[in-house]
């Protein structure tokens, strides 16, 4: 009963279809309040006085609390750095930061009356000098982005391997680019959101949260610390979560102030999101600027590659600098790169932090490194597929190391892969060649078409671990308990295959637990596309030592030895004569002990279950190559994307469907980073992208049908030989468009260097590249 690899529908779909799913905002309690919060107007300034007055007389409000009333410790920093500055946030500070950060909670007996409330609370502010954009941050009299630092200066780092200035010194060839990459927000479709409420277990206090979360089992360790309780008191439930994508991650005030709220009150107490909120206050990511330099030979060998980045943490920073990090050690990506040094500058900015969302500096790594190649491929005069094919790791190469330092301090290798042959599949799925004779009849004709390519990998899989506890309940149930936490991964269909595989049971028999720390003891979360590996893993261990269990249960029962029984379909029976056999529901029920005051004599330990936790030591790289075919209305500055194909190697696939649905949300995600998504501010700090008006997003509409295929290298570093699939197509994704348009604007000699490439950007690269034409025509005598 081999289910992994087999097509399986999402077994989740009908019942969130159906509208039966339960999110935080379908919870309610008994005597449940709704906070709302007053956020600040300004990107820096002081609260001097906070008028709750009138807002305290007005209908359903029950409590109001400012930086006037309380002070917080600030939130714990959770991923040290050596070269780390940190700032973490202060909920309901006094100084505040960034346009959008919560200044006043309002709670009242419902969103509506808590809305209403913080209408009438007046809150006066010292305006500060703001610094709001990297640039501003960097000057030598920059505004200070906290009034009590000396310098905007976050971290600054750097990534060595070889001798790369040296190398680029005597390269024949050198291409040099600066890139400009622009600031995107997560955007789930369900915002944030969190429901909490105390009582009391043998007179000591008890908190329960529900949050719509990436990490229920972190939250829990946090809430520990700051409300100094054990975690035993403590439990954290993620329910439906209408999507992540690095969003609901980190932990933020909010999560810390609508519980200590609830304490105050003695009263559950809700907080839900909305978009402007999320806009504002959610975390955003990408935004970097590049200048790269890559060395080669005349025949296209990469010798060396150096960069020099910059990027901003925002005001403040809640997942480290593991973004700045990921994109420093991945620019080689699947090339070989003899040479390589990063420069990594971090400054804090008066915007909304960053944290990774979906690819998490890997979409950046990406775009330096392909737009090198397509860069030196023109220069060269060669195929930008030629000029990759020459550089790429070999599959006889692996296990390669890079001479770099992983984001967790390790020597980061590159466990298995078959680049040439990813590329090769990407060229016949997307009938390359045919698209280049259209290409040239279409330029024949006057029309703008182009088509690119680009190759990027993604180290997935990240640790420390993920466990799973799987029971055989006593009507022959398998129930499957891990710390991973799904917003719509598909958890509840692919862990599942992999416990019916090993297990040998019917696959509507097996059941996934997840998102609560109340089911295992231990958990890391759903994030950087480790789920299927790390957390499958656990289940396929801890299947395994399950299966050993019941042998030897039923082997005993049936009296015969171990190698003479097989599992079947919920049953173990006797080879060979299989009406001898019994149920794993007679198992579970006899394992358990069943009477009291019986004696136990059979050669297990009581229950019918097992524990297994999967601890990776390195990450399982996957790879992806994407073709992508756009023409461009040199009137208006359209993209309209033609055809689209993405080949994906994210070793033993689980279950094709789900890889595809994840594959194909990354591609949407990576059209939104490389054509539309920008979150902007003006050099005060103010938000000019606050509404889905202003911050664009692909609609179905605009999207093409997108052609995915796979290569399978399965990796050595875990029992299934998986890697992980749910980032891998935003990776290549914003490199392959900024190469198409670049292509289909060829006639005008036009280059790509900052992205998203809106129409505003393409129509003023035409109309550049037609001026500066006009500028060299003979002017008529007059």
């Amino acid at each position: 009963m081999h289910m992994i690899g087999r097509r399986m529908k999402r077994r989740a779909d009908p019942r969130l279809l159906r509208g039966k799913g339960q999110y935080v905002a379908d919870l309610r309690f008994p005597g449940m309040l709704h906070a709302a919060f007053i956020r600040s107007i300004y990107a820096h300034a002081r609260v001097l006085d906070v008028d709750t007055s009138a807002a305290g007389q007005m209908p359903g409000v029950v409590a109001i609390y400012s930086p006037l009333d309380v002070a917080f410790p600030s939130l714990p920093l959770l991923f040290p750095h050596p070269a780390l500055e940190a700032v973490t946030q202060q909920p309901l500070s006094r100084e505040v930061a960034h346009v959008g950060e919560p200044v006043v909670m309002v709670i009242a007996d419902s969103r509506y009356h808590a809305e209403d409330a913080c209408e009438a609370v007046e809150v006066s502010y010292e305006p500060l000098d703001a610094a709001a954009s990297i640039q501003a941050a960097m000057a030598e009299d920059a505004s200070l982005t906290h009034s009590w630092m000396t310098s905007n200066l976050a971290a600054r780092f750097q990534q060595n391997a070889g001798d790369a200035a040296g190398a680029l010194e005597e390269a024949p060839v050198v291409v040099s680019m600066e890139l400009d990459i622009g600031r995107v927000s997560c955007m789930p479709i369900e915002c944030r959101g969190l429901a909490a409420r105390w009582s009391a277990r043998l007179g000591s206090p008890e908190l329960t949260v529900y949050a719509a979360t990436q990490t229920p089992h972190m939250m829990r360790h946090i809430y520990a610390d700051m409300f100094a309780m054990p975690e035993e008191r403590l439990r954290v439930i993620a329910p439906d979560v209408g999507g992540g994508f690095g969003a609901k991650e980190p932990f933020y005030v909010e999560d810390f102030l609508v519980p200590w709220a609830a304490k105050q009150l003695d009263r559950p107490v809700c907080w839900i999101e909305d978009r402007l909120e999320h806009l504002q206050a959610a975390v955003h990511e990408r935004e970097q600027k590049h200048r790269a330099r890559i060395g080669l030979t005349r025949s296209g060998e990469i010798l060396a590659v150096s960069d020099s980045f910059v990027t901003t943490t925002g005001a403040y920073v809640p997942w480290g600098v593991i973004v700045p990090i990921i994109t420093s050690t991945l620019i080689p990506g699947p090339f070989k790169v003899p040479h390589y040094h990063c420069d990594v500058d971090v400054f804090y900015t008066n915007t909304m932090s960053l944290a990774p969302y979906r690819g998490a500096g890997r979409p950046q790594a990406a775009f330096v490194i392909n737009r090198l190649l397509d860069k030196a491929a023109d220069q060269l005069g060669m195929d930008p597929a030629e000029i990759r094919y020459k550089n790429f790791i070999q599959p006889d190469e692996f296990p390669y190391r890079t001479g770099l330092i992983a984001r967790d301090g390790t020597a980061m290798q590159l466990d298995s892969g078959d680049y040439p042959a990813l590329l090769t599949m990407l060229l016949d799925k997307s009938h390359y060649q045919d698209w280049r004779e259209e290409q040239r009849q279409a330029r024949n004709a006057g029309k703008l078409l182009g088509i690119g390519l680009a190759v990027a990998i993604e180290n997935t899989a990240l640790g420390p671990h993920e466990g799973a506890h799987i029971t055989i309940e006593s009507n022959g149930d398998v129930i499957v308990r891990t710390g991973a936490a799904s917003q719509g991964q598909g958890h509840e269909t692919t862990l599942a295959q992999v416990a019916a595989s090993v297990l040998c049971v019917p696959l509507e028999r097996v059941h996934i637990h997840e998102g609560d720390t109340a089911a295992i003891s231990y958990g890391t979360g759903t994030f950087a596309s480790r789920t299927a590996v790390v957390a499958g893993s656990a289940t396929q261990m801890a299947s395994e030592k399950l299966r050993q269990k019941i042998t030897q249960l039923a082997s005993y029962l049936l009296e015969v030895t171990a190698e003479d029984v097989e599992l079947v379909d919920g049953k173990v029976q006797v080879r060979g004569s299989p009406q001898r056999s019994i149920s794993f529901a007679q198992l579970a029920k006899l394992a358990s002990g069943h009477l009291p005051g019986t004696t136990f004599r059979y050669p297990i330990e009581p229950g019918l279950s097992a524990t297994a936790y999967f601890m990776p030591q390195g990450s399982a790289v996957a790879a992806a190559a994407h073709q992508v075919v756009v023409s461009v209305d040199p009137g208006t500055g359209n993209v309209r994307i033609l055809a689209y194909t993405a080949v994906h190697d994210c070793g033993t696939i689980l279950n094709p469907t789900v890889v595809e649905g994840q594959v194909m949300g990354g591609v949407v995600a990576g059209i939104g980073t490389g054509l539309l998504e920008e979150i902007r501010y003006d050099e005060r700090g103010q938000l000019l992208t606050s509404t889905l008006m202003d911050y664009l997003m692909p609609a179905a509409t605009e999207l093409p049908d997108i052609t995915i295929a796979h290569l399978q290298t399965p990796s050595p570093l875990n029992p299934l030989g998986a890697k992980g699939a749910g980032e891998g197509g935003a990776v290549p994704a914003p490199a392959a468009l900024a190469a198409a348009v670049e292509d289909a604007l060829r006639p005008f000699r036009a280059e790509i260097t900052q992205i998203p490439t809106t129409p505003f950007r393409v129509k003023s690269l035409i109309t550049a590249a037609q001026k500066q034409h006009n500028s060299h025509q003979p002017q008529e005598a007059s």
